[in-house]
């Protein structure tokens, strides 16, 4: 596309030494760029994107978009706010992908993976083609495609939608997370379903309050806009209070789910094995009972916000609640791994609410017949560890306190922080995630369970910067074939 077309997209404070050229690509990655790349320099977090200028000259960059002058050769436009721009920027040169798609957004501290795996399955089901972006992968229909970021750079974001709608993606569901919102990786991005699971302890060390936390997963409803024409939707939790400001937020119709509090979409007459969970759906006049492979309540709540999303999209409640019986659970959420004799679960759970939803779906189990490893990361939010720690001892009889990506921090200092929380002694600190799973997988017995926590899918822990392989199932296979042939 051409530079001088492409930039109508943006409101240019100034521009120097303006040329004719052809935009090849777009980046706000200045390793990324190449001879025909159009560079974004991003204020970013932790590093600013106007200090590579001179680099990303150096490898081809035809002009530079910034928020201010720069010691360069090549065109410079200089705008207000460089992360707004991007997105603009990228819209207009992917030809705005995602306004020709069903784009389906879903926030919240806990249950976003399921949640939208969950949706995903039922509308390949009901005969849609999808497309997924969320912390597990990026696919496209079953083509997983890489993926840097949790919620990628808006520029990143367009390409996969560009990607999508030329292989015939039909509804886009995506993870939406704190982080993308508040930086604005998400700008651009035009949804017409957007949900909330639960907003519970996390982040706090890059929102530093829980209502800036709160306030940044708002901005996904209040970006969900005014043209009453679209009828675009916003499925809030009626037991979480936070919804209250979220419907304040959005212009958007609103549809409300939960189980305790009414709601337009409710669950009642609950019940629950450690297989599976039985329970009644209620919409309207409308009532369906259901038996799901998903334990826990908190799986509940993420089949209500799922049905929520299907219902405002304008499936009908028996179709909807057919499909959700046939389906699984997400990689690395309550899973259970297939080893024959053994009760052994991997979960993502790494915050005080989520350790407490995922230790009460162990129905009926007692407390000192579970074994329950927890983790961390490292220069990150410290502090929610000793709560992590407090709901860890209150429900598990054994507890194994470890690390989950370390970073630059050190072991003691993350396991002190979950240690500080215990409120029982029947614990031990192993830093060495990969000795930790060993020792937690070392105490599985037949008539007990044992669950792995803060990795759930992942296949790696990060220590340092450097991503080190780390395969739990194998870890405890391994483990455990050990101890039978000692036997």
């Amino acid at each position: 596309m051409n530079l001088a077309e492409l930039i109508h997209a943006i409101q240019i404070k100034k521009i120097e030494r303006m040329a004719d050229a052809e935009v090849d690509a777009l980046t706000t990655d200045s390793r990324l760029v190449r001879p025909g790349t159009l560079f974004v320099a991003i204020p970013g977090y932790t590093v600013d994107g106007h200090d590579f200028a001179r680099q990303a000259e150096a490898q081809g960059a035809v002009a530079i978009v910034a928020e201010r002058p720069l010691d360069v050769d090549i065109p410079v436009i200089i705008v207000r706010n460089t992360t707004r721009s991007i997105a603009q920027l990228a819209g207009k040169f992917y030809d705005y992908p995602s306004e020709k798609m069903r784009m389906i957004g879903i926030t919240g501290t806990n249950g976003k993976t399921t949640t939208t795996t969950i949706i995903r399955d039922v509308l390949a089901r009901l005969g849609r083609k999808t497309g997924i972006i969320g912390t597990v992968e990026v696919k496209i229909g079953d083509r997983v495609v890489p993926s840097r970021n949790t919620t990628p750079q808006s520029s990143e974001l367009q390409e996969f939608f560009h990607q999508m709608h030329a292989e015939g993606v039909e509804d886009v569901i995506m993870e939406v997370s704190s982080h993308g919102l508040e930086l604005g990786r998400v700008a651009g991005a035009d949804f017409d379903v957007a949900g909330f699971t639960n907003l519970t302890h996390d982040h706090l060390d890059f929102h530093k309050t829980f209502d800036n936390y709160a306030r940044a997963k708002g901005l996904l409803f209040a970006q969900l806009g005014q043209r009453l024409s679209e009828g675009k939707t916003a499925v809030l939790n009626a037991d979480d209070e936070t919804s209250e400001l979220f419907e304040r937020m959005t212009g958007a119709n609103v549809l409300t789910y939960g189980i305790d509090r009414p709601a337009d979409l409710t669950a009642h007459d609950i019940s629950q094995t450690l297989q599976e969970t039985t329970f009644t759906m209620a919409y309207q006049e409308e009532q369906v009972e259901l038996t799901v492979q998903f334990i826990g309540r908190f799986n509940v709540y993420n089949l209500l916000l799922a049905t929520g999303v299907l219902l405002s999209l304008g499936y009908e409640l028996p179709e909807i609640a057919a499909a959700i019986e046939t389906i699984h659970p997400a990689k690395g959420r309550m899973q259970r791994l297939p080893i024959p004799g053994y009760n052994i679960y991997v979960d993502y759970a790494h915050t005080p609410d989520g350790i407490e939803q995922c230790l009460q779906a162990l129905v009926g189990v007692p407390k000192e017949n579970i074994v329950f490893l927890i983790g961390t990361g490292g220069n990150r939010d410290v502090t929610k560890r000793p709560a992590m720690g407090e709901m860890a001892s209150t429900y598990a009889g054994t507890v194994v306190i470890t690390t989950d990506d370390p970073r630059f921090e050190s072991e003691e200092t993350i396991l002190s922080g979950i240690a500080k929380g215990m409120t029982h002694d029947q614990f031990v600190t192993i830093g060495d995630r990969f000795e930790a799973v060993k020792y937690a997988a070392r105490l599985a017995r037949p008539d007990n369970i044992v669950i792995l926590a803060g990795k759930g899918h992942e296949k790696y822990q990060i220590i340092g910067d450097e991503k080190i392989p780390l395969d739990e199932e194998q870890i405890v296979r391994e483990t455990i074939q050990q101890l039978e042939e000692k036997q």
